[in-house]
């Protein structure tokens, strides 16, 4: 490999970085090649001391991820400190009351099951106190279709509730990536 191969090799590798930073490492490697011809080495051995331009350009795009990574703002840690304090203040009220939604659903249920049933708990009664009233009969059915309402509430009020659910945890997760909450 030759100098303008090894060159070329690392500065299409190098790609992913600022255009100063790849500049400044290509001029690097340029001088070692020019001091190499200047104390009698061929561009070939040069380039084999120098090792793969693809596996130097790896490294050098990594340890720049690691220093980035590592250098982060103290405003930006901040920032994060106070969303994430923030979000879990506001779980503190809002799960509850998330919850409290949900069990009041499950109350509704089960409130509406009830009232079907209740056709049923008249002939138990019949059967239990071989009294049979006429009133109790149209009574239940007349519950019976509250139940059917009751139900049908119900089927809407889940669906709601899901929708509400799930939108806070989309905004909770945008808001913990750092998303605005739009």
């Amino acid at each position: 490999m030759n100098k303008h191969q090894f060159l070329s090799t690392l500065h299409h590798h190098l790609a992913s970085l600022a255009p100063e930073e790849r500049n400044e490492l290509m001029a690097d490697y340029e001088s070692h090649f020019i001091h190499g011809l200047q104390n009698g080495k061929t561009e070939a051995q040069i380039a084999i001391e120098l090792g793969d331009p693809i596996e130097l350009s790896k490294e050098m795009v990594d340890d720049r991820a690691t220093i980035v990574i590592h250098t982060a703002k103290p405003s930006s840690i901040i920032r994060s400190l106070f969303v994430y304090v923030g979000l879990f203040f506001a779980n503190i009220v809002v799960v509850p009351f998330f919850i409290a939604l949900w069990a009041g659903w499950i109350g509704i249920c089960a409130g509406a099951l009830g009232l079907l049933l209740s056709p049923l708990l008249i002939s138990v009664e019949y059967v239990i106190n071989h009294v049979f009233f006429v009133s109790k009969l149209f009574a239940s059915i007349a519950m019976m279709g509250i139940g059917i309402w009751l139900f049908i509430a119900a089927k809407f009020i889940k669906a709601g509730l899901l929708s509400i659910t799930k939108s806070y945890g989309h905004w909770n997760t945008t808001i913990a990536k750092g998303g605005n909450a739009e």
